[in-house]
């Protein structure tokens, strides 16, 4: 099973390379202590413009609480502009009937590069209110190839060290 799992990921991974689009979810990984809701994005270019590209970006936000206000506030990256008129500031009435709640907008960037769109969310059931902050890449343009020219050496812990060129210079103190 994990051999499947790890050969579909890497699929996954090759075929979003040479797309024009980023997924990812947050669905079955590590949940810190928090609000219990989860996200799933795709990000994608709408249409070629003359000075910039338009990238739809659809988040949707998963809850199992069944009652309550779910609240989000957005924080855009400056160097991204927002083109679809969705607020900062969202609110959600959640319902048993209903668990995911949708975010689409549409960004645009006059440079190349990776932006992120930052979500802080929260829950209040009236008891009191959790917590959960989420970032959505967004890759505007081409992605910078890696620097294929450092060394890469793991830690006693499994932890990738890289290790770079330096030049250090001690001047005695008078």
């Amino acid at each position: 099973m994990k051999l499947k799992t790890l050969a579909i990921t890497q699929l996954l991974i090759l075929v979003g390379l040479h797309s024009d689009s980023m997924t990812g979810t947050t669905i079955g990984h590590y949940l810190k202590p928090g609000a219990p809701i989860n996200m799933k994005y795709i990000s994608k270019s709408h249409e070629d413009n003359d000075s910039s590209k338009i990238y739809d970006v659809n988040i949707t936000l998963i809850t199992t609480v069944r009652q309550g206000t779910m609240k989000v506030k957005l924080n855009i990256d400056n160097k991204l502009t927002q083109i679809s008129s969705v607020g900062k500031d969202l609110t959600f009435d959640i319902n048993p009937q209903k668990k995911r709640y949708p975010i689409n907008l549409q960004v645009s960037a006059k440079s190349d590069g990776l932006y992120y769109i930052r979500l802080l969310t929260k829950i209040d059931k009236g008891i009191g209110s959790k917590l959960r902050a989420f970032a959505v890449p967004v890759q505007i343009g081409k992605r910078k190839k890696v620097n294929t020219n450092s060394v890469m050496m793991k830690s006693h812990s499994g932890e990738n060290i890289s290790i770079s060129k330096a030049v250090e210079t001690i001047k005695v103190a008078e």
